[in-house]
């Protein structure tokens, strides 16, 4: 009797060591460690895409913020004769005229290249041979630089349609087609200089 309880005893001692030691088992949930570890990809993914956006805004953002200097932009434009090729008005009358020692440097050389008789004498006829010729040099130099400047800002505006081609930003299409609106404005004041010049050498025909 006394070796059947022990052998009760020991079984059950047994039993309770065995579910003691099946209680400190760790769990393993499979689905819970991938639906975690699904959670951590799609944020990463997420933030990688929140941080490209945030280069676009900021590319953007410099875009619109940082000046451009649009005169600085093709530099041979910002020549002083091809801002405006014509004389002053305070000079514009002399040379049309053709007063003495009023000779522009273009005019000189279309009256070297035209001159072949110098009136003498002090008389009225005299001085308008004189004046005549030094006045329709003159009037040949300003429309000569005047051409030659609108030929040189055509030149310059077919660049800027080439480099308007290349543009790779918003910012600087918008750059170049400012400057391009510029000289094209600069143009149609040069065309209107020349009609101008054109009204005064008729009205200067007519007094001669």
């Amino acid at each position: 009797m006394k070796r059947t309880l022990l052998a009760t005893a020991a079984v059950a001692a047994s039993l309770t060591l065995s579910h003691g030691a099946q209680a400190q088992l760790a769990v393993f949930d499979a689905q819970n460690f991938q639906n975690t570890l699904q959670g951590v990809v799609t944020a990463g993914k997420e933030l990688a895409q929140l941080q490209q956006q945030l280069q676009q805004l900021q590319q953007t953002y410099q875009m619109f913020t940082n000046p451009s200097n649009i005169i600085a932009m093709f530099p041979a434009l910002n020549q002083p004769f091809l801002q405006n090729p014509m004389p002053a008005a305070s000079a514009m009358a002399g040379q049309v005229v053709g007063s003495a020692n009023t000779l522009s440097s273009y005019g000189q050389a279309f009256y070297n290249l035209n001159h072949v008789f110098t009136a003498t004498g002090t008389d009225p006829q005299a001085n308008l041979l004189n004046r005549s010729a030094v006045s329709m040099a003159n009037i040949q130099g300003i429309a000569a630089a005047n051409l030659t400047s609108i030929e040189q800002r055509q030149a310059n505006l077919n660049a800027m349609q080439i480099e308007l081609q290349g543009a790779t930003d918003i910012k600087q299409v918008t750059a170049i087609n400012g400057r391009i609106a510029i000289e094209s404005n600069a143009i149609q004041g040069q065309q209107a200089q020349a009609q101008n010049l054109q009204a005064m050498v008729a009205a200067q025909a007519q007094a001669d």
